[in-house]
Parts: C-alpha cells; sequence; structure tokens
C-alpha cells in the first residue's frame, strides 16, 4: 500500500483511511459497512437508537479478548470511546457521555440526536478498540507504536514507512481463524514501483493502483478486486459564495456542466475504469437518486447559459487540483471542453498542503476548486462535514438554506428510511436546483492480487479502509 499513518496503535489518532486499512488486521471495530455501505454488527452485537432520548445503546460480543489477554467489555470499549473525545477526533462532536450499563452493554449520550454517528464507529478510528490495559501501563506513545487489539493477527514489529509484520493471533475470538499465520504491510509510495513489484511476485496484493495500469495487470495474469469509494463523485466546485464571480450566477455552473463530456472522461481519463457522474453519489448508493435531471452533455445549451448569464464570449478563470499524473490528465481534458464553450480556464495544480490550506481550512479560493471523495459512505455526515458552507471545509461553496436544512434533517433522521429519503432530498437540491458541484465520475478503486489469493476484503465495501484478515488464504 501507500502510507503507514502517524499512529497504528492508538486509535484517536488515526486520521487517514490509509491508516486504518494498515491496523485492520490486529485493531478491529464495533461495527462494519457491508458490500452497499450499510452498517452491520462486529465486535458489537446489536445496537438501539433512541432519538428522542439522544442516545445510542450498543450491545456487546461476548468471549473476546485483547491480544494481551484482557476481556473486551463495556469498560474498554467506554476508555477507547473517551480517548477519542478527549482527543477531539471527527465523530465526537456530539458525545456527551459514555455509561456502562453492565459488563455488555453502553450507553453513549448525545447532546443532540445524529444518525450518522454510527458510521463513525464503523470505519474510522473511533470505531476502533484497543486495549486500555496495555495503553494505561505504558503510556500513549507507547500504544502509538504497538497496537494491542483484538484482530486475527498480533502485532510483531513496526518500522515505519518500511514495513508492518503480524503473527496469527490464536485466541482469535471467530474460531478457526485467520488461516493464514502471518502477515507482512509494506508501503510503496511510488505507483510505477507498485506496479512492477505485484507484477514480479514480490507481493501478493497491491493496494491503491492507478486505472491507467489496470488493463496491464489484468493482462500479465494478475486478477483485479473493483470497488466504488465511499460516498462521492469527483467534482469541481466554484466560488458561489463569492457574489463577484461568475460562479455565483446558477447559470454559469450549469453551462460548465452541460459542457463536459463525462461518459468520454470515463473512457480516456480512466480507461473505462469508472461510472458518468450525475450527482454526488454513485448508482446502487442507498441515497442515489434516480429522479435527477441533471445537465447531460451539450455544448450548444452550455453556450447559450453563458449568453443569457451575460457571458457571451465567456470569460476567464482558474482549476485548482491536487497535483498527480491522473489529475493532470483529467482536469487537462476538462479545461478542453470548458475552452470548447467560452470558459478559459488556466490549471492551477497544488500540492497536498497548499490545497488542504484552501480547502479544507477556511480558505478562498478563485475560479474552480477539485472537491473530495470521502471514504465513508454515510453521505449526510460526508455533508455536513465538509460540504455545507460557511465551515472550514470548502468555505466558499454556496450552501442555500433548504440544502442545508435538508442535511440537518438526513443526520437527525431517526431511522435508515428517514435518513435514505433526505439524502435523496440533498442530491436533488445540489444538483438539480442548485448545481452546487460540477459532477463528473465516480472512480474505482483498484486492488491487485495473485491468482493464488482469496478473500482479503479489499474493496468489498465502499469504505475502503477495511477489509478481512481474517478470511484471507492462499493456494500455491
Amino acid at each position: 500500500d501507500v502510507s503507514d499513518g502517524a499512529s497504528i496503535g492508538y486509535p484517536a489518532k488515526l486520521l487517514t483511511a490509509g491508516g486504518v486499512r494498515h491496523v485492520c488486521p490486529g485493531v478491529e471495530t464495533l461495527f462494519r459497512f457491508d458490500k452497499d455501505g450499510k452498517v452491520i454488527p462486529w465486535l458489537a452485537l446489536s445496537r438501539k437508537d433512541d432519538a428522542k432520548g439522544k442516545s445510542m445503546t450498543i450491545t456487546l460480543r461476548k468471549g473476546v479478548k485483547f491480544h494481551d489477554g484482557t476481556d473486551f467489555d463495556s469498560e474498554a470499549v467506554k476508555w477507547n470511546l473517551e480517548q477519542s473525545v478527549g482527543a477531539k477526533q471527527m465523530g465526537t462532536e456530539k458525545f456527551k457521555s459514555v455509561d456502562v450499563i453492565d459488563p455488555y452493554t453502553v450507553r453513549i449520550n448525545l447532546t443532540e440526536w445524529d444518525s450518522t454517528i454510527i458510521s463513525q464507529l464503523s470505519a474510522q478510528g473511533l470505531g476502533m478498540m484497543v486495549s486500555p490495559t496495555g495503553c494505561k501501563k505504558n503510556g500513549v506513545e507507547w500504544c502509538a507504536k504497538n497496537p494491542v487489539g483484538t484482530g486475527p493477527f498480533q502485532f510483531v514489529s513496526w518500522e515505519k514507512d518500511t514495513r508492518t509484520v503480524w503473527k496469527k493471533f490464536p485466541g482469535y475470538w471467530q474460531k478457526g481463524k485467520p488461516y493464514l499465520d502471518e502477515i507482512v504491510w509494506t508501503p510503496i509510495f511510488d505507483a510505477g514501483t507498485r506496479v512492477m513489484s505485484i507484477k514480479a511476485g514480490e507481493v501478493d496484493i497491491s493496494a491503491t493502483i492507478a486505472a491507467k495500469d489496470v488493463a496491464d495487470l489484468e493482462k500479465s495474469g494478475l486478477v483485479i478486486a473493483r470497488g466504488k469509494v465511499g460516498s462521492g463523485s469527483v467534482g469541481l466546485i466554484g466560488d458561489s459564495a463569492n457574489t463577484k464571480s461568475p460562479w455565483a450566477d446558477i447559470r454559469v455552473r450549469q453551462a460548465a456542466q452541460h459542457a463536459i463530456d463525462t461518459a468520454a472522461l470515463v473512457k480516456t481519463v480512466f480507461r473505462g475504469e469508472g461510472e458518468p457522474a450525475n450527482q454526488f453519489i454513485y448508482k446502487g448508493h442507498w441515497g442515489y437518486n434516480p429522479a435527477i435531471v441533471g445537465y447531460p452533455y451539450d455544448p450548444a445549451k452550455a453556450k447559450a447559459l453563458l449568453k443569457q448569464a451575460g457571458y457571451p464570449n465567456g470569460f476567464k478563470t482558474k482549476i485548482i487540483y491536487r497535483q498527480n499524473p491522473q489529475e493532470d490528465e483529467l482536469f487537462t481534458a476538462v479545461q478542453g471542453y470548458l475552452r470548447a464553450v467560452g470558459i478559459d480556464a488556466d490549471l492551477d495544480p497544488a500540492q497536498k498542503g497548499r490545497y488542504d490550506q484552501i480547502a479544507t481550512l477556511g480558505g478562498k479560493w478563485e475560479g474552480l476548486i477539485m472537491n473530495r471523495v470521502s471514504p465513508n459512505p454515510d453521505v449526510p455526515g460526508v455533508m455536513s462535514a465538509i460540504y455545507a458552507g460557511d465551515g472550514q471545509d470548502y468555505a466558499f461553496m454556496t450552501a442555500p438554506p433548504d440544502y442545508k436544512k435538508a442535511i440537518e434533517n438526513a443526520i437527525a433522521a431517526p431511522d435508515f428510511a428517514g435518513k435514505a429519503k433526505w439524502t435523496k432530498e440533498i442530491m436533488k437540491l445540489m444538483v438539480d436546483k442548485y448545481a452546487l458541484q460540477i459532477t463528473l465520475l465516480c472512480r474505482y478503486d483498484f486492488v491487485a492480487q495473485q491468482k493464488y489469493v482469496y478473500n482479503h476484503g479489499l474493496n468489498g465495501t465502499p469504505a475502503n479502509a477495511m477489509w478481512t484478515p481474517a478470511d484471507v488464504w492462499l493456494d500455491k
């Protein structure tokens, strides 16, 4: 894979999807996502939501041990959750307290009901459980480098950004598992080196494969596991909250969407490995709205809309995006489509630090900026955290009151049916009513594997941080 993350044993500091994926062999979550992005129990057996009472009661699995021999129980869950609250981890903003009801039942009390908290307990650091005993005995810094979880594999060693070794845990709660004796995790930062390593048989599985390499790897006899990522589609956001910007005019935003042939982008830039997007969610997601009309490719209509908006000769703008070879190719193609209808966009590729400063730290920008796709399939949570305007993330994107209210209603929904209904409404407002983003495509995540590898679970769910180390087996 690409990187380790800052911590591998202290979930309160696990900040990236790569970091979560890295520790899955040894550290497990209370809940998981299934293949459709819905929450299922894991270390927890069940939960009872009480929207009126603003609480969530969780029943835990019995007979689970941490690798140090201590019990996984309510006190352990309370300690882990309180560590995350203390670290102000995403998802804990509405935590009021955690109560131990009995040895295998805990209750999370909230300041207000939030239907998205369950997703934070499923595929994020918040839901990952480590031994309180090990951390209290040795300290947080030791804990961060020495994971003591409940997973199928027990920690052996970690050389940051070089390799992590896990060995089979004989006391794992799923009897008869894991099947492997050892897992070695090796970060490989260069995309070309990752491809060469899997082709040469130096590794069994290689995650984070680029779309351009998929056909060649399959031709070489390797197996590709494809997965839809999280909840979002790749797109562009105009500085629509800037009243002096052309992008403040909805007709300009609609024109830009009509100007781009998204199907052609998938075919050329992504070699057919993706899905043209007419909304922020991919087809098959529980929040996808089939009633959305969208803005089909129509350059003539784009020019007419620009003329109506007062730009018969177009205008100059820029496109800011995270620089890498694939995005260079994508936004060069987008630049060409926009130029064809009169929108002359200069490309402004940004390194991660500058991009984050603009996109996620309350910054302002001029023109268009590339959006972010979250690995979390819980769309209302993503919308609220990233695309609700007036905050840290994409603060220069306009967020109309009814759009924001739909997000609030989805979060406050007392059940899943209500949450899905309001998520569809969010999509309708975001696209058909306000054209808040120029949606381009839903990309896939790719994992290459040798033919003898089975059941690794990578890309088995939209939450691509999660996989199934306990189920992996080899047929050599």
